[in-house]
């Protein structure tokens, strides 16, 4: 008789053997992502990863796969899923997300969501049959420089100032239009490292910001970008411009009043995500 899968605690699991198990389970993926445990440290506070309740596929006596699960109150985010590529298409993934789901309920969240990329079919017709629905779409947005090109000019907009992120993020609410994807909530900023804050100022008050950081690649990545209208937040795209070779954002809400900003300011759409959420009855 074939063993039938079954779901171990994450905790039970070193990180070296999670940040393998994790690396094995999107191999192959869309982005293929080598995670260390230096980097699955820096998730787990960043994102309130949940080892408890987060979970380990067993089968064949070997890991299968991986579902880590996020907690912030009664809020439970999907913060990786993937079944190892020698395994997939063995109908694994279905059993996952119910006990994924299973694991949200029983740590109090009232809603669990998650994103999938768009063009990930088999991914997302496994959430659609779990329950989840969809409820926005998420963009990741790219700018490059020109070979060759100069810097852009300084423009006669608002004064742009640098700014410690801490101070910015106090602000965070008050500039946001849109709520913020997970990984870009207030919660994950706060403990963002080596962040640097761009800001427009009125009366020695934040009226926009931007935060960014510089990826291993060398390239400036948006962690935030707060403004109430889409002419602030182009001034700030414009200043990182200025001293940038390559931008790109990840995770921003196409209902967003700055997704206009960022496509006067030359960026492009790489990639877009539906964010789906599942309520969850008690």
């Amino acid at each position: 008789m074939a063993e039938l899968p079954s779901y171990r605690p994450a905790s039970t699991f070193s990180l070296d053997a999670l940040s393998t198990i994790i690396t094995a389970a999107f191999a192959g993926y869309f982005y293929p992502t080598i995670v260390t445990p230096a980097l699955l440290a820096q998730r787990i506070r960043a994102e309130q990863l949940d080892l408890q309740h987060s979970l380990v596929l067993w089968h064949a006596d070997a890991p299968a796969g991986i579902a880590m699960l996020g907690l912030r109150g009664q809020q439970a985010w999907c913060g990786g899923f993937g079944i190892t590529a020698s395994l997939r298409g063995q109908q694994l993934a279905g059993g996952l997300a119910t006990a994924m789901i299973e694991q949200a309920r029983l740590a109090g969240a009232q809603a669990l969501r998650l994103e999938v990329l768009v063009r990930n079919t088999p991914a997302l017709r496994v959430y659609l049959r779990a329950g989840f629905q969809p409820r926005r779409d998420l963009l990741v947005l790219q700018w490059r420089r020109a070979a060759g090109a100069a810097a852009p000019e300084p423009t006669s907009g608002p004064v742009v100032v640098e700014r410690d992120p801490r101070s910015l993020l106090a602000h965070f609410d008050r500039l946001h239009a849109a709520p913020a994807a997970w990984q870009r909530d207030l919660p994950a900023l706060l403990v963002g490292a080596n962040l640097a804050g761009l800001a427009i100022l009125a009366a020695d008050q934040p009226v926009a910001y931007l935060l960014y950081h510089t990826n291993s690649a060398g390239k400036h990545q948006v962690a935030d970008l707060a403004a109430g209208h889409a002419d602030l937040a182009q001034a700030l795209l414009g200043a990182l411009q200025q001293r940038s070779e390559q931008i790109f954002s990840v995770n921003e809400p196409a209902d967003s009043p700055v997704t206009d900003a960022y496509r006067a300011a030359g960026f492009s759409e790489a990639d877009r995500q539906h964010e789906l959420w599942l309520e969850l009855e008690r």
